[in-house]
């Protein structure tokens, strides 16, 4: 009697084991065509927003850059210049 128990617990679990695997399969499928549309969505603004990094990168920052790159180039010169103005007028004062 306890051996045909088990064997109708082993043959319900299995069909139950199936039945989740079914269901769980048919949620899979639904749930990805419901966000399909919301991760094209996302995907198209991460490119909109690659583009417009892109723009702004070469549009404005670029040429900050060049700016600052170019004023800390003259700060340098004048900086040395300075310098070696001074230690010539070091040199003359005590010669």
């Amino acid at each position: 009697m306890l051996e045909q128990i088990r064997d109708v617990m082993i043959i319900i679990s299995a069909f139950l084991v199936i039945a989740s695997a079914l269901i769980f399969s048919v949620l899979t499928i639904v749930i990805f065509r419901k966000l399909s549309p919301t991760l094209d969505a996302a995907r198209g603004l991460v490119s909109d927003l690659r583009t417009v990094s892109s723009f702004v990168s070469g549009k404005v920052v670029k040429p900050v850059t060049t700016g600052a790159v170019f004023a800390a180039g003259i700060r340098k010169a004048i900086v040395t210049l300075s310098k070696r103005s001074h230690g010539k007028e070091k040199k003359n004062g005590n010669g």
